[in-house]
């Protein structure tokens, strides 16, 4: 039997992009899916596919730049559904391309909000239910923007270091009470958010990546998947690279 058989497993920002590939792909390993999104529509689409599927779903609306709002959404999951077993930390914004000496202080402030501020609530909400069973396992979606600077993109850049270091300080915090904390950096990632990247940055960086393409919602939900599931379980605090080998080049 699946170890994530009628476990309940909540993904932020699962109404599109890696958010819907991972809500997917955890509800195919048996999981019952909280699929949460600040749009309604396209999160309840995706627990529509789930279903569709056969597997089990349900949507909670949820703005990750309102932090009392995901305090009362994450203990209203936890009561209504007895627990809350896997998290993934997904939700997020790219923020605008700008370079420092120009960017707005509340285009700065919204970005950290949502991308940094955003995972600590989350983060906060979730271990304090899962310390009541003694298990959990967490994934927080940063970026290769985690481990390099990117020019244009100081916000994003520094909300998504941020992020590892949250992931870090949690895996240390929480460990010895079975709740293991990861993180995935993705690379170009056929997404939403990748729409507003100019053309010639991704033609330079698909031309220089090792493998010759951008990666695909698929190939990093399977491996949050994997963080999550008993096949990883002495990773701990660890940050996975999905880029093609982008990063070593």
């Amino acid at each position: 039997m699946s170890e994530f058989k009628n476990k309940i497993a909540l993904v932020t920002g699962a109404g599109n992009g890696i958010g819907r590939a991972t809500a997917v792909a955890l509800s195919i390993k048996g999981a019952k899916v909280i699929v949460t999104d600040i749009n309604k529509t396209s999160g309840k689409q995706t627990v529509d596919q789930i279903l569709s599927d056969g597997g089990k779903a349900k949507f909670y609306q949820l703005d990750v730049s309102n932090s009392e709002q995901i305090k009362n959404v994450i203990q209203n999951i936890f009561k209504e559904q007895g627990s809350i077993d896997f998290a993934v930390n997904n939700a997020g914004v790219g923020g605008k391309l700008e370079g420092i000496h120009n960017l707005n202080i509340k285009d700065w402030s919204n970005t950290i909000n949502i991308n940094l501020t955003g995972v600590f609530c989350c983060l906060q909400a979730q271990i304090q239910c899962m310390l009541k069973k003694r298990f959990g396992r967490i994934v927080n979606v940063a970026s290769m923007a985690g481990i390099k600077g990117v020019g244009g993109g100081s916000a994003y850049s520094a909300s998504k270091h941020g992020v590892l270091g949250l992931t870090k300080s949690a895996s240390i915090e929480y460990g010895a009470h079975n709740i293991r904390v990861n993180a995935v950096c993705p690379g170009f990632i056929e997404t939403d958010m990748i729409k507003k990247i100019p053309i010639k940055i991704l033609e330079f960086s698909t031309h220089i990546n090792p493998m010759k393409r951008i990666g695909n919602t698929k190939e990093v939900a399977d491996t949050i998947v994997w963080l999550l599931s008993n096949e990883s379980s002495f990773v701990n605090g660890s940050s996975m690279s999905i880029d093609g080998g982008y990063g070593n080049v």
